[in-house]
């Protein structure tokens, strides 16, 4: 296909009818700023392909003009095929389309006749997904096109890489694959009606298998009823053994009935007599702990006596023993004579401080005059360092300039012959002989006699005019600096120099003097110093002041520590005697708490002896464990008895058997039960004919099962067939992999360089690029170099692809990302294959400059 011209009308910012001519071979090169409808080109030609006229898609409606109530408008002129068309369209709600076929049929159509018209015809000779491969659109990520499903693109292939059975035929793989999907999903999951069958045929096998286990259900039941009716049976007779053996054991226990009630009694006179021998030893532990009790008030009482004694003694001792003196009188006479000789050692701290102080103002004033006077000395010279280069670079100049002037100038020798003085540009000359250079007009005469004028070329004479000029300039530059020459220049620049370097010299001395301070500051310094000093008599030195000042301040540390151990002593001796005073007080309190102690004792044990005598409580003990002894006897001899006639054993056994029946009474029951269920079951069961409905699902298995294995062997030719052309269809595209391949690279060469190379794969897509040996993979590549390849992908499948089923290739704003070099080669890619004449490429650019190289064979300017 091939686009010749468009007509844009209300299409987005575009107002006006513009049209646009192109070139049907070659490059067509559209520039214009940005929103002037440049990309609107790309969207028209899509546009007016795949909508309606009457369409309301968003994006018929993206292209609608904001500014205007207008529908927008499409016209475009192709070849495509055999066909030369013209194709329009009004989009709108009542849009209007029209075709006029010129060749090779004249044909005109209008409405949706026209869409449909062209429609066929696109579909005819246009790839839909090559037309749409081919297109760089502006803001596109820097990918490759989808190239692997391009029918054009596989036959050009095929016919480079022309092996036997190269080309699987599109029409054939697509019918095999509709064959394939009426049994298939994408994925090879079973779908239509072959995935139906499969699901009605696994549903009456599993109704069948229902209905079998229903009948098998009953089979079952039948035989559970047999073996509840026989266990039933079973249990009637143990029931009857049972009963019988529980009656005589009852009659065994009844008859020991009378000893047992013996026992019982003589159990309940054993344990009043327990309960008396208990009480009556409670009263002598009771008449123990009496005794007890009044023996420990007591000895507590003497204890208390003896501790009161004791504290009373060390609180006498106390008190008499004589008290530390009150330190306070020595600390404040120690106080005293440190702080005297701490104001001698702040006075003669004052006075060496003064004298440093003073020391350093002094040298300070120096360093000021010396930095004052050196200043004054560099102010005298004026001679700097940049004038002096001045002076030098002007002395260079003028002797360059000079010499480049005597250079070629022509030499005049005049020698003077007899007595007539010759004169030069007049001036007599002086001596015999003189040599001059003619740097400008030179005029040499003998009086009355001849006259000779020689003139330099113009060039000479301005080479003499710039050394006068730079001679003029250094004479200028010496009065300024108010030299006679340079090195008198030289000679006041160093003397400078030497001044400086005394200025900085006072400065930095006067900066390690003040060390930081300004002058006046260590003026206030040595004045406040010097008061300091004048307020103290007779000031020692340092040293000996500090020596004072130590021995002041270790006499003062050694008071300071006595009083406070006496202070300490005194508190430690006052804190005992409180604690000697509570000792006695406690001890006196204990005394009176035991005295009382030991009379309530005595009382208690004085009424417990009014009622009964010690001798008493001892002998009713005796009395009562006698009786508890003959008690316990009795009872023994009541259980030998019983256990001789077997009496535990029989009660064991009665309970036994009495358990045992009545766990076989309920299991008895439970069976009754459950044989009533089962036959409910079975009588409901054998009236809904189950055996009848497993014979009806087992013919419905048979008869799907003979359906399914007429289209499962359909099915699986067609995916073995589908299978088979798909594998074929994968090798062939494997082979053209390196057709494909060498077109990349004899363009990409021209871009890259000769050591340029890529790896495509089996979708034809881009894996790397090769460049001088070092391959690096697409995804990796910058964005200028993907884009790059990506022009180079579009450009060599319009040139494989032939020209009655191919594509113009459109750029849009494309090489953005280039350098100039790259951007260069990519012109020269371009030029070369629109002068092989088979491919129309379309270039949209807003930047001239970006395809000033291109040489189009058309040129678009469009205005904003």
């Amino acid at each position: 296909m091939r686009v010749l011209r468009m007509v844009l009308e209300n299409f987005r910012g575009i107002d006006g009818p513009r049209e646009i001519v192109f070139a049907e071979r070659g490059v067509t090169l559209v520039e214009g700023p940005n929103e002037a409808g440049k990309s609107s080109i790309a969207e028209a030609l899509r546009l007016v392909r795949d909508f309606k006229a009457s369409s309301q898609a968003a994006d018929v409606r993206a292209v609608r003009p904001t500014h205007v109530q207008a529908d927008p408008r499409v016209e475009v002129e192709l070849r495509t095929g055999p066909y030369h068309l013209v194709y329009a369209k009004t989009f709108g709600r009542k849009g209007t389309t029209q075709l006029t076929v010129h060749t090779p049929t004249a044909e005109s159509h209008t409405g949706d006749a026209a869409h449909d018209r062209a429609s066929a015809i696109f579909a005819e000779t246009v790839d839909a997904e090559l037309w749409r491969a081919l297109h760089l659109v502006q803001g596109q990520p820097l990918d490759q096109p989808v190239l692997a499903d391009l029918e054009p693109l596989h036959l050009a292939l095929a016919e480079r890489d022309a092996g036997e059975g190269a080309e699987v035929h599109a029409d054939l793989l697509a019918r095999v694959e509709a064959e394939y999907l009426t049994y298939f999903t994408a994925t090879g999951r079973p779908t239509g009606e072959y995935a139906r069958l499969r699901e009605s045929l696994d549903t009456a096998i599993e109704q069948e298998r229902q209905a079998r286990a229903e009948v098998e259900s009953v089979m079952r039941l039948v035989e559970r009823h047999e073996r509840l009716r026989l266990r039933r049976d079973d249990l009637d007779g143990e029931l009857a053994d049972q009963r019988k053996e529980a009656q005589n054991l009852r009659d065994r226990s009844d008859a020991l009935d009378q000893l047992r009630d013996e026992c019982r009694e003589a159990r309940q006179v054993a344990h009043g007599a327990e309960q008396s021998a208990l009480a009556a030893r409670r009263a002598q532990q009771r008449r123990a702990e009496l005794l007890e009790e009044f023996a420990a008030a007591q000895e507590a009482l003497a204890l208390a006596e003896q501790t009161a004694d004791i504290a009373r003694g060390e609180l006498a001792k106390l008190e008499s023993a004589p008290m530390p003196d009150d330190p306070d009188g020595a600390i404040d006479q120690a106080r005293e004579a440190l702080d005297d000789a701490a104001a001698r050692l702040d006075a003669a701290r004052a006075e060496s401080e003064w004298r440093r102080a003073h020391e350093r103002l002094e040298r300070a004033h120096e360093a000021v005059r010396q930095l004052n006077e050196a200043s004054e000395s560099l102010a005298s010279h004026t001679v700097t360092a940049d004038v002096l280069t001045a002076l030098v670079d002007a002395h260079t100049a003028w002797r360059t300039a000079e010499a480049r002037s005597l250079t070629g100038a022509p030499q005049i020798l005049v020698e003077r012959l007899g007595e007539t003085v010759p004169v030069l540009d007049g001036v007599a000359m002086e001596g015999d002989t003189a040599q001059i250079a003619a740097l400008r007009p030179t005029v040499v005469e003998l009086p009355d006699g001849v006259r000779i004028t020689v003139s330099p070329d113009a060039q000479i004479a301005e080479r003499a005019d710039d050394a006068e000029a730079a001679q003029q300039d250094y004479r200028r530059l010496l009065a300024q600096a108010g030299v006679t020459d340079l090195d008198d220049a030289r000679e006041r620049a160093a003397r400078r120099d030497e001044a400086r370097r005394q200025v900085d010299a006072a400065a930095a001395a006067l900066r390690a003097v003040l060390d930081g301070a300004t002058e006046a500051e260590l003026a206030a310094e040595v004045a406040a110093l010097s008061q300091r000093r004048t307020q103290v008599d007779d000031v020692p030195e340092t040293a000996e002041a500090r020596a004072g000042y130590e021995v002041a301040k270790q006499r003062y540390e050694q008071v300071v520590r006595d009083s406070q151990l006496a202070r300490q002593e005194r508190a430690r001796r006052a804190a005992l005697a409180q604690a000697l005073r509570e000792r006695v007080a406690s001890a006196d309190a204990d005394v009176v708490q035991a005295r009382a102690r030991c009379e309530r004792a005595a009382l208690v044990l004085e009424a417990a002896r009014a009622e009964a005598s010690d001798e008493e409580v001892e002998a009713g003990l005796a009395r009562a464990d006698e009786a508890h002894a003959q008690a316990l006897a009795t009872v023994e001899a009541l259980d030998r008895d019983l256990r001789e006639h077997g009496a535990d054993q029989i009660a064991a056994d009665l309970a036994t058997a009495e358990e045992v029946l009545g766990s076989t009474e309920r299991r008895a029951q439970q069976l009754a039960e459950e044989l009533v269920g089962v036959d409910a079951q079975l009588e409901l069961l054998g009236r809904d004919g189950l055996q009848d409905a497993a014979n009806r699902a087992a013919e419905k298995v048979a008869d799907l099962e003979r359906r399914w294995a007429s289209l499962d062997a359909r099915a699986r030719a067609a995916r073995r067939l589908h299978q088979t052309l798909s594998d074929h269809a994968q090798k062939a595209r494997q082979r053209y992999v390196r057709p494909f391949r060498e077109a990349i690279v004899d363009l990409g060469r021209t871009v890259f360089g000769e050591g340029f190379d890529v790896e495509i794969s089996d979708e034809l897509a881009i894996v790397s690029r090769t460049l001088d040996g070092r391959t690096v993979p697409f995804g990796s590549l910058s964005g200028g170099a993907r884009e790059q390849l990506g022009v180079l992908g579009r450009i060599a499948t319009a040139r494989l692809v032939s020209e009655e089923s191919g594509a113009p290739v459109v750029l849009d704003d494309a090489l953005g990302y280039a350098d100039p070099i790259r951007r260069q080669r990519m012109m020269a890619t371009l030029h070369r294959v629109a002068r092989e004449g088979a491919t129309q490429i379309i270039v949209l650019t807003c930047e001239p400059g970006r395809f000033d190289r291109l040489a189009p064979d058309a040129y678009v300017r469009l205005e904003a």
